[in-house]
């Protein structure tokens, strides 16, 4: 007796597909095959504070290519000299569709070695004159004092985001004795864990004083949520508070405080959904 196989009706591989974008993989379905990143290195990934070294990287079958600290958008395959002023991490984020891939490369920056005084030549001796009488000695005028910086401070830093969401706070940029930058708050209108595609409010509150130009608030390039508003200003002198919806897209979101062009980020804090 022969046995007649039937293929799955249509219907039931819909339902197929539901049920597995509700058990959290749908990036089995959405994953595209053809997104690599074939390279992202630097060379070389050691210099001395001053010097350049260049990014190269090549990416295939991307829509959208990213790498962050102030470098942007750029195109599939390129290269790009960057000069950092201490140890950096280079995120690059190549995005397809509703997927994603990331590489990251270090920048390892070792500071400027202060060159070595030269030793002076001993004076010859030479003859001592005839003593004669002394002149009195004038009083010699005490040095001038150079003014020490004030130092500043922007307030306590923020150290939880309360209902249970993870904070995370960094500030990659050494910063004067006399200016500051702080994340003093931040709030969630919803308790963590929250699910993909869930829109909550933040809040968050940044207090600086510096004479830095032109500061702005914006979503790390290694962030997938969509943020409304996108970026906005950041006083230079007092508190900016912000208020914006999140459209949670991954386990967290990264917002950075950078100056005038975007190549310094001041401030940088990560905010865990689940």
């Amino acid at each position: 007796m022969s046995v007649i196989r039937r293929p799955y009706p249509g219907s039931l591989l819909v339902v197929l597909a539901v049920l597995a974008t509700q058990c959290g993989i749908v990036k089995e379905f959405t994953q595209p095959s053809a997104l690599s990143i074939q390279k992202f290195v630097a060379a070389p990934p050691d210099i001395t504070a001053g010097a350049a070294t260049t990014l190269t990287w090549e990416v295939v079958g991307a829509d959208s290519v990213e790498i962050d600290n102030g470098i942007g958008t750029v195109e599939g395959k390129g290269t790009r000299q960057v000069r950092p002023d201490w140890t950096t991490s280079f995120n690059l984020v190549a995005r397809s569709g509703t997927s994603q891939a990331t590489a990251s490369v270090q920048v390892r920056v070792a500071p400027m070695a202060s060159p070595s005084p030269s030793p002076s030549p001993s004076p010859s001796a030479s003859p001592s004159p005839a003593a004669s009488p002394s002149p009195a000695a004038s009083p010699s005028p005490s040095p001038t004092p150079f003014p020490t910086p004030t130092p500043v401070s922007c307030g306590p830093p923020a150290v939880s985001a309360g209902n249970n969401c993870g904070l995370t706070v960094v500030q990659p940029t050494e910063m004067s004795p006399s200016e500051c930058i702080e994340l003093t708050a931040v709030t969630v209108n919803q308790s963590c864990p929250v699910g993909v595609t869930t829109v909550r409010s933040l809040r968050f509150d940044v207090t600086a004083h510096t004479l830095r130009p032109g500061l702005r608030w914006r979503r790390s390039v290694t962030s997938s949520d969509v943020l409304t508003p996108t970026d906005g200003d950041v006083k230079s002198d007092g508190t900016t508070t912000v208020l914006l919806s999140d459209l949670v897209l991954d386990s967290s979101v990264t917002i950075e405080i950078v100056s005038s062009g975007g190549n310094k980020v001041l401030l940088a804090f990560t905010l865990r959904h689940y």
